[in-house]
């Protein structure tokens, strides 16, 4: 009987033995390219959710004052928030599975706080105005500076090559709606 019990709790302890954890730990596995490209497609669509805002003019009535500033103001303040909301999603995605992957992020959110910093500018200006001339003299003025938004853009496209991280981007859906987006968007 004794032997019994002994064999029984032997072999107890090595099934819970078997099913433990405390093994020693996996190494923890390299980053694959198929990694690398779904990280890749994530920041892409981060950046797509303001570029797809932007994307579209601003309804405007120049036939009455009010509607005219309320209609751009809440044209700049939906704009504005994507662009917020980009820039959150970045920074879940600042430490990438690519050794450059910050320094590509980081120029994401830099060029997103430009066009941020753009709409809240203009916003505050439209805030300020007192009539129709001064509501169209600041959405004119952010028009005018639609090229700064353009090069915040062209130096994100150029970090994916500094970076290394081009040929990611080629073979991730997002960034190459991201490249279609960009290219349909209306001239200024």
């Amino acid at each position: 009987m004794r032997r019994t019990a002994i064999a029984l709790m032997t072999s107890c302890l090595l099934a819970v033995t078997a099913c433990s954890t405390s093994g020693p730990p996996t190494p923890s596995q390299a980053p694959t390219e198929a990694d690398v490209v779904a990280w890749t497609d994530k920041v892409c669509g981060a950046v797509d959710g303001t570029v797809k805002a932007l994307s579209d003019e601003p309804a405007i009535d120049m036939t009455d004052e009010a509607r005219l500033k309320a209609g751009l103001a809440d044209w700049l303040g939906t704009r504005s928030a994507a662009a917020g909301r980009s820039i959150e999603d970045l920074k879940a995605l600042e430490d990438g599975p690519h050794p450059k992957a910050r320094e590509l992020v980081t120029a994401a959110e830099d060029g997103l706080g430009q066009v941020k910093a753009l709409l809240d500018d203009t916003s505050s200006k439209l805030d300020s105005s007192s009539d129709a001339t001064g509501v169209v003299s600041a959405f004119t003025e952010m028009v005018t500076k639609s090229a700064e938004m353009e090069n915040a853009g062209v130096r994100v496209q150029r970090k994916f090559d500094e970076t290394g991280l081009a040929d990611a981007a080629r073979q991730a859906g997002n960034c190459q709606s991201l490249r279609t987006s960009a290219s349909s968007a209306p001239p200024s």
